[in-house]
Parts: C-alpha cells; sequence; structure tokens
C-alpha cells in the first residue's frame, strides 16, 4: 500500500499534466504521509481528487458548497457546523474554515480525515467497509431515510477504475519465483523428509550378541 514519493509525484503529473513538479512534490509529501496516518493507498487519494477537482487547489462548486483538492463540504467542517446558514450567511469563523479549505495541503489533511470518519460509518451502518462503500459514503451517497448507507454509483466507479489504472502503469509488479527456485525448494523439502526418517533398530538376541563379542575380540 505505501508509495514512494517518487512515484506519488508521478500520479499526480498523470493526474494532472500541467501541475509543476514541484506543487505535485509539495501534495505528494503531505498526501504520503497521511495515507499512511489514515490507511489508504496514496494513489486511492490521487484518483479521488482528480475527479472531485482535477487538482484545483482553489476549486469551488457551483453551488457555493465544496471547496478546495477534495471538494470538502465546508458546512460539515469546523466552524461553519454552528453556523445557523453556513452556505449564504457565514460568519467570520466559518469564512476562515472555506479560505483554509482553499489551501492544497489543509484540504488533503482534511480528505485524509474523512477518509477515516466514512470508513467508520459505513462498517457501523452495513457491517463492511469496502473501497466502493466508503469512497460512495464520502461522495455523499448516503439515504438515511431510506436506511440504504454507502451506496456506490457511477462516479464511484470512475475513481475506482482510475486508482487500478495508476496501480497498473506505476506500482512496480511483485517479484515471482522462478521455476528453478521453486524446484529447488521442492528437494530441499524431500531431503529433509529423507533424513528424517526413522530406522527401526533390530532386536537383540543372544546369537547376535556372540557375534559382536567376537568380533569385538577380533579386532584386538
Amino acid at each position: 500500500m505505501f508509495r514512494s514519493l517518487t512515484i506519488i509525484i508521478a500520479a499526480m503529473l498523470l493526474a494532472r499534466p500541467g501541475m509543476s513538479r514541484d506543487e505535485a512534490a509539495s501534495y505528494a509529501t503531505v498526501l504520503q504521509q497521511e495515507a499512511k496516518d489514515h490507511g489508504f493507498d496514496p494513489f486511492t487519494g490521487v484518483a479521488l481528487i482528480r475527479r472531485e477537482s482535477r487538482w484545483q487547489a482553489r476549486a469551488v462548486s457551483p453551488d457555493g458548497e465544496d471547496y478546495g483538492l477534495a471538494q470538502i463540504r465546508a458546512r460539515y467542517i469546523g466552524a461553519c457546523r454552528s453556523d445557523p446558514d453556513p452556505l449564504h450567511a457565514p460568519s467570520e469563523a466559518c469564512q476562515q474554515v472555506k479560505r483554509s479549505l482553499l489551501n492544497g495541503a489543509y484540504n488533503i489533511r482534511v480528505m485524509a480525515t474523512l477518509i477515516t470518519r466514512n470508513r467508520a460509518l459505513c462498517k457501523d451502518k452495513t457491517g463492511t467497509a469496502l473501497f466502493g462503500q466508503w469512497l460512495a459514503s464520502y461522495e455523499g451517497r448516503n439515504y438515511p431515510g431510506s436506511d440504504k448507507w454507502c451506496q456506490p454509483a457511477e462516479g464511484t466507479q470512475e475513481v475506482i477504475q482510475y486508482q487500478r489504472w495508476l496501480v497498473s502503469k506505476l506500482a512496480p509488479p511483485k517479484p515471482k519465483a522462478s521455476p528453478r527456485t521453486a524446484t529447488a525448494k521442492r528437494a530441499d523439502a524431500d531431503g529433509r523428509s529423507r533424513g528424517k526418517r526413522r530406522v527401526k533398530p533390530r532386536r537383540a538376541t543372544p546369537e547376535r550378541d556372540k557375534k559382536r563379542a567376537s568380533g569385538s575380540k577380533h579386532r584386538r
């Protein structure tokens, strides 16, 4: 799951070809750490942000609700949660939250926290927290009125497919054991088995004892 910084930078540049390498490196450093702390693949973060904002840090949704790289819904963050009308009449504190969400690094950190929260929500409501489920929950695909939670849709699948494409494109393949190595392992196992075979001792008899004594005298 854990990806090197170089690979994450490459994934970001593929997601938004016009991004400078310095900008990608700055975001990749934050994403790498957050992915490690919150237990998700950085490529998932790259794919999610690509769909949400096409990696435009100052993006705001047409309805004025969602902010920044990962299109965080501001009304559920910090001081905005206690505002009577965070969309049309946000307090100064809520406005500061919205400005903060337009900071790319901060937005990625909030995204990582929300991934963890949505994973916990899906686990609580459905008993599982699969990739497609918590991603759907992040996208707001929960329907409390009909008791339906974490329902994947077309947008969810787009993120999943792009994440898989990044893995196939950038992740190094796992080394495979050569047939010769496998054969050698079987030979070693066979050798150990043969070496462990127990030989049943012959039963002592008076005649055999006499022969042993005779042989011992002869060797002297």
